[in-house]
């Protein structure tokens, strides 16, 4: 027991030292003609512990089943891993979801506090987004490519004002005159301390307890 007491202040400072240490998140999408890429890159401990989440994309083949891909590239073009689960809408649970929505219906105004938190703790450290479209015909590309422009200028201002970004966002819109689609590429990382992950989820706990955001 005296032991455990002398060591007290010392693991008393390492979990204060962990506290500070920061969390970069790299959110990294591709869409190119029909083929998308989703990534989600972790890195924290000083480039010490980095992994990369699989995120699914859901698309829809019949107008009751949906397909989930995931795919892991290596380099740009590489495919390493592809992984596909169908599923129809018949078989969720909709009592569950009901569930699941109730619940945030109850803590609506907790979470907005949460959020509201995490809003002026994360800094955006690179905002990369590059938007490509074509309709087929010059006259209406160009309008399609001015309306993005103008959705894009209310939008980066919007973000602007919820969050903090450590460089300048760099937002471009080209036409696509050879074929009709849309093709993006988003590239971003944020960034926030541990700390602030465990303050928000005491935050959390805290007012459940009191039953509300004061």
């Amino acid at each position: 027991m005296k032991l455990l007491f002398m060591l007290f202040p010392f693991y008393t400072c390492i979990m204060l030292l962990i506290q500070l240490v920061p969390v970069r998140i790299n959110l990294f999408f591709v869409r190119e003609n029909k083929d998308d890429f989703l990534a989600l890159r972790v890195n924290t401990f000083f480039s010490l512990l980095r992994f990369t989440v699989e995120v699914p994309l859901v698309r829809q083949e019949t107008p009751y089943s949906l397909t989930m891909e995931a795919e892991l590239k290596a380099g740009e073009d590489k495919l390493v891993r592809e992984r596909k689960k169908s599923f129809s809408l018949f078989d969720i649970d909709w009592r569950k979801v009901r569930a699941h929505l109730r619940w945030l219906s109850r803590n609506r105004k907790i979470l907005a506090g949460v959020t509201r938190f995490y809003l002026r703790a994360v800094t955006v450290e690179k905002f990369v987004c590059r938007l490509s479209c074509g309709t087929g015909d010059a006259a209406l590309t160009g309008l399609a490519v001015g309306s993005c422009w103008a959705c894009a200028g209310s939008m980066l201002a919007l973000l602007q004002h919820w969050l903090r970004f450590a460089a300048r966002p760099q937002f471009t819109v080209q036409p696509l005159y050879s074929r009709t689609g849309v093709d993006l590429h988003l590239d971003t990382v944020v960034s926030f301390r541990i700390g602030h992950f465990t303050m928000g989820g005491l935050m959390f706990l805290f007012m459940k307890i009191r039953g509300g955001t004061k």
